[in-house]
């Protein structure tokens, strides 16, 4: 359940949803260690468990960073705040407020997952407005023998943030490059309603590529490849998807004709067909052509306004 990825970073199997090897979390050790994303709630009880096997006692934990505030990463930061009273929760300003109140977070999640959202996710507990502390642009967070740094990535979210650890220099990227499952298939775009936007995704890859980390650690799922080779097959498939997705839209302005150019254009099943529910359930041609068609409605809007 938990891997060793670098030098005092530990990957832990969420086990989201009952699969292995698609959604984690991360332990960076040090005198005031730190958890990079809680996973969902339903799996707050395995991320405890897995922390205390580090050894991680109940006043040791000085920061917990969500890259988003998105189910799948920040759901049971309620939870494990409570497991660890001194620890800070951080995360981008704009997610601030709905970590203080969750509810139209929640409400809007259960918009978009219905049914599938308590047997995937379950909810979010509130976290006290004094534990909540707003990540600035290239912001350094101490832990005594080690530094991180905070790197504000928008486009997959507004308020997502990446995560490089100095020591190392490995970046902890969230969903800002993709998804890339064991046995799913190549690397997918991760593009969900309702503020995907491609310019600011894809201005992120270039900030990434400038940190020129060692490693690039995905969410879902771990270390992804050689880094600047990673960041510019992120680009192209999402520039490829895009295109797909402005040509559909121009056709039809509709999520579902949307979503049918997109299967029929750029759709590659997993090499395991077993695993091919697990990537579609989480990252979906549903998810992401709603994502996209939120995107270019707004773009044209954008255009109407400027008189274009």
């Amino acid at each position: 359940m938990e891997r060793l990825i670098a030098p005092g970073i530990w990957q832990i199997d969420t086990e989201l949803g009952g699969w292995t090897e698609l959604n984690a979390v991360f332990l960076v050790e040090g005198r005031r260690p730190c958890l990079i994303e809680t996973g969902p709630q339903r799996d707050s009880a395995r991320v405890l468990a897995a922390l205390a096997r580090r050894g991680v006692g109940a006043g040791d934990l000085a920061y917990v960073v969500l890259t988003h505030i998105h189910l799948d990463h920040g759901g049971g930061v309620g939870e494990v705040a409570d497991q660890f009273p001194q620890a800070q929760v951080v995360c981008h300003p704009k997610g601030l407020r709905h970590l203080a109140d969750p509810t139209r977070l929640v409400a809007a999640a259960s918009m978009v997952y219905g049914e599938r959202m308590d047997s995937l996710y379950g909810r979010m507990a509130p976290v006290a407005a004094d534990r909540l502390l707003g990540a600035e642009d290239m912001g350094a967070l101490d832990l005594g023998d080690r530094r991180l740094t905070l790197v504000h990535s928008p486009g997959h979210a507004k308020h997502h943030i990446a995560v490089l650890d100095d020591a190392t220099g490995v970046l902890l990227v969230g969903d800002a490059v993709g998804v890339k499952v064991p046995g799913g298939g190549p690397l997918r775009p991760a593009m969900p309603p309702d503020d995907f936007d491609r310019d600011l995704a894809i201005n992120s890859l270039h900030k990434f590529a400038a940190l020129t980390p060692s490693q690039l650690v995905l969410t879902h799922f771990g270390p992804a490849g050689e880094p600047q080779q990673v960041l510019s097959e992120a680009e192209a498939t999402m520039r490829a998807w895009c295109l797909v997705a402005e040509t559909a839209f121009l056709e039809e302005p509709s999520v579902d004709h949307i979503e049918r150019a997109l299967l029929a254009r750029v759709y590659e099943p997993a090499e395991d067909p077993s695993r091919q529910p697990v990537v579609d359930t989480l990252n979906g041609f549903t998810s992401n052509a709603a994502g996209m068609h939120g995107w270019l409605l707004r773009d044209r809007q954008q255009l109407l306004q400027n008189g274009q």
